[in-house]
């Protein structure tokens, strides 16, 4: 199971980069309403350090709200819960 977990979260962070690295470099035709709508949808499924890291690394939409704002307050949340359920559920069996 936490092979799976582990996997998931390298494949949903990849994603991110591989589709800001085509809309940067091929400079593609797609509102800014869809991609930004498209980076929350992968950032609420884990992918939100994908996303930052790569908008940080080709300078990406530095002033959308959603890369200044949703990003990195989804990844906070995210970081919270898991430490709420580290500290609750300090004695589970990874198996």
């Amino acid at each position: 199971m936490l092979n799976f977990i582990i996997g998931y979260l390298i494949v949903i962070n990849i994603v991110p980069m591989i589709l800001i690295y085509v809309d940067y470099t091929f400079n593609l035709k797609i509102k800014e309403d869809v991609l930004d709508f498209i980076y929350i949808l992968i950032a609420l499924f884990g992918g939100g350090i994908g996303i930052s890291v790569t908008s940080k690394m080709f300078g990406y939409k530095r002033d959308s709200k959603t890369m200044k704002r949703w990003v990195p307050f989804i990844i906070f949340v995210q970081i919270v819960i898991i430490i709420f359920l580290l500290f609750r559920f300090d004695k589970w069996e990874l198996t």
